[in-house]
């Protein structure tokens, strides 16, 4: 099945903030909690573009520490037995594989995962209420835009 990531993360390089799949059947969209985010300086950019959006979706964001991210992935693909990960920025693609890594020499038991890196433009998007840089709404746009 096609999952559609984005990731929203503080600026280039910056760490992880917020993970989005929007599959054809179901989504995931999981956000660190305040008590992590607070620790981080925010990119100037990210603290008025990112951070005041990420409750904005009709789906409640999954509030979990960084390091429950890979184990929330593996339970969401469990029951797919390919999985294909589309995304639109390679830093997305980086954030999803680093989650799945939990320990030196370890990571998270996932189905057999392919990964498509694709160029494409999401925005603007025909959804209506769509709210770019939120991860779930980003998600969603890069299905629409790929699928129609």
């Amino acid at each position: 099945m096609l999952y559609f990531l984005d990731c929203e993360f503080n600026g280039f390089g910056g760490e992880l903030i917020s993970l989005a799949l929007s599959g054809e059947t179901s989504e995931l969209y999981l956000v660190r909690p305040e008590a992590e985010l607070d620790l981080l300086v925010p990119h100037p950019w990210v603290e008025e573009h990112v951070l005041p959006f990420l409750s904005l979706s009709d789906a409640r964001p999954d509030v979990q520490p960084l390091a429950k991210f890979g184990r929330v992935i593996q339970a969401f693909l469990a029951g797919d037995a390919a999985p294909e990960i589309v995304a639109d920025w390679p830093e997305d693609l980086m954030h999803l594989m680093q989650c799945l890594i939990i320990g030196p020499g370890q990571m998270v038991r996932i189905p057999e995962l392919s990964l498509r890196l694709l160029h494409a433009s999401a925005y603007p998007s025909e959804i209506m209420d769509a709210v770019q840089h939120n991860a779930l709404w980003d998600a969603r746009a890069l299905r629409q835009a790929v699928l129609g």
